[in-house]
């Protein structure tokens, strides 16, 4: 029992001793550099650069983001309120979640090449349908970034919501808008509200996008970036617009803590028969094949540049590109060092996504530390990915950890904490508490217990968490943009660096690359959760857990 006890509280002591390392002390050094000098001219931070940029981000952002919430919402209305063929819409989804796969900084490189004067679509239209650098881009770029999450959130809370009382509205006499009002909206409002500032913190906090297609326009990521990058480095500068970078995550932090009291909760939500309506049905149709039909209009050109001899001048087919990227060991390097990374980031973040998940969903007794640790998953998702960066860059530049893959993996595993650990939380708040218990009692120690009762158990949502952090370990830039050195190299940096010398070829090679990994390992995890779903052994386990539990009574009892 109390080696149970002490095991339990040196992995809480661990865990903890993690997040003060890489989460708490390198925020403090980047408070410390931006006020290590205290005179008028170190802290005028509120220059016209910062007050325009900061302006652009703040206005783009809540732009782009109120785009894909409307869009979101409709396309989520159309998911589970009309009579649309199942296929259809599975199939439509399925094209909606694909942006997700590849980074944001390709976003910007495929719009140029869909839309700008030499693209794939001004060349079908033989014009420039719009000027591609500036707001168009930027704004076409954050909605095909943010749209799919924000649909994904609306569209899972939509699913539980009791549509009966929709027509008991309407049968009371309420008009169409109503009814959709108090029977739809409200009870939604908090998820809409949340899906909201998670879109506009994505967008706010992006830095692909804005490099790639932004222009002259400036943003407080590019800002930032030309703090600590640019041809004069400015440090101070450069961790007081990091600092103010912050500022969203506060405000939000507060608005979801306003929010928690909206929850409407339903005894046993009822799902009501849809009547039939051609009319309603067709404009959901013809939303979801426009939308479906954009994003594959703009991301064909991953797949048409690198097959054609030189766009636009030379289109004959040829698969000589392939060949060049595989001599060039740069690229190679690149692509290698990208999947460790993600391969790293997902094994070792989920261990601790789960046992930190463990210590606060399966004690009865609320430890200081395991409250500690639960405060710290919130915290982990409200911090932009490049003030982690720059935190990093910060403390580690001259150590051991400086450009090695491990302080990657490490920013990665930090970054991302917050979503992994809710869902191993979640899975594991809905198993019997008395399963401990139960184990404790026929002589297994806390460890086998893990092992043999709460793993085989939560399986599914383990690959999720696996598939989560792999797939954001592969796309993100904003984390890693300031840490990655030549030897270490991951590919969503490659790609900034390769701008720069205008290799656009590479580019749609490298992210063509990482697009066909991302899908192996998609196709990878949905077959391993279907095997983990139907895998007898678990049954069998628990029946042979029941058979013990039995026969311990009865021994009592005798």
């Amino acid at each position: 029992m109390r080696i149970t006890v002490s095991l339990k509280k040196l992995i809480s002591w661990i865990v903890l001793a993690f997040f003060f390392l890489f989460l708490a002390y390198p925020i403090i050094q980047i408070i410390l550099t931006a006020f290590s000098q205290t005179d008028k001219a170190s802290l005028d931070i509120f220059n016209h650069d910062w007050r325009v940029s900061f302006g652009n981000s703040l206005k783009y952002s809540l732009a782009a983001t109120s785009c894909s919430t409307v869009l979101g919402f409709l396309l989520a209305y159309g998911n589970n309120f009309t009579r649309i063929n199942r296929r259809f819409l599975k199939l439509n989804e399925s094209i909606l979640h694909f942006p997700m796969l590849l980074p944001t900084i390709t976003y910007g490189f495929v719009l140029i090449y869909a839309f700008g004067k030499q693209g794939l679509w001004s060349k079908v239209f033989q014009q420039e349908l719009f000027h591609i650098y500036g707001s168009i881009g930027i704004l076409l770029g954050f909605i095909i970034y943010t749209l799919p999450p924000i649909f994904i959130l609306i569209n899972n809370s939509m699913k539980y919501l009791d549509t009966q009382l929709f027509i008991v509205s309407r049968l009371m006499g309420d008009s169409w808008y109503r009814s959709l009002y108090k029977t739809i909206l409200t009870p939604l409002t908090r998820v809409l509200a949340v899906a909201f500032l998670q879109g506009f913190f994505m967008s706010f906090t992006d830095f692909g996008i804005p490099s790639a297609v932004g222009g002259q326009t400036p943003f407080i990521t590019t800002l930032l970036y030309e703090g600590f990058m640019g041809t004069i480095p400015n440090f101070q500068f450069g961790s007081l617009v990091a600092l103010t970078m912050l500022l969203p995550s506060i405000i939000s932090i507060l608005i979801l803590n306003h929010l928690q009291k909206k929850v409407v909760r339903y005894e046993r939500p009822r799902q009501a028969v849809i009547k039939k309506n051609a009319v309603r049905d067709w404009c959901f149709r013809l939303l979801f094949v426009s939308i479906s039909l954009f994003i594959l209009g703009v991301f064909a050109v991953l797949i048409i540049i690198p097959m054609v001899t030189n766009w636009p001048y030379d289109l004959k087919p040829t698969l000589n590109n392939f060949a060049q990227f595989i001599q060039d060991d740069s690229l190679v390097l690149t692509l290698r060092n990208s999947l460790l990374m993600a391969l790293l980031t997902a094994g070792l973040g989920t261990i601790i996504a789960y046992l930190a998940a463990i210590l606060t969903s399966r004690e009865r007794k609320i430890y200081k530390a395991n409250q500690i640790i639960d405060s710290i998953a919130t915290i982990t998702n409200s911090i932009p990915g490049m003030v982690l960066g720059v935190a990093y860059l910060l403390l580690f530049s001259g150590s051991q950890l400086h450009n090695t893959l491990l302080v990657l993996v490490i920013v990665t595993i930090v970054h991302y904490f917050s979503t992994p650990y809710q869902m191993a939380k979640e899975a594991l708040q809905k198993m019997n508490l008395n399963w401990e218990n139960t184990a404790k009692l026929m002589g297994d120690s806390w460890l086998k217990t893990v092992w043999r009762i709460l793993i085989p158990n939560s399986r599914v949502t383990i690959i999720d968490i696996f598939a989560y952090y792999f797939f954001n370990s592969m796309v993100t830039i904003s984390a890693v943009i300031f840490l990655t050195s030549a030897n270490t190299m991951v590919i969503t940096a490659k790609l900034k660096e390769l701008q720069h010398f205008g290799r656009f070829n590479d580019i749609f090679m490298l992210s063509l690359f990482l697009l066909i990994i991302n899908l192996i390992m998609q196709g990878l995890t949905q077959l391993l959760k279907k095997m983990s779903v139907s895998h007898l052994p678990v049954r069998q386990a628990k029946r042979k857990l029941n058979t013990k539990v039995t026969t311990i009574v009865q021994r009592k009892k005798a």
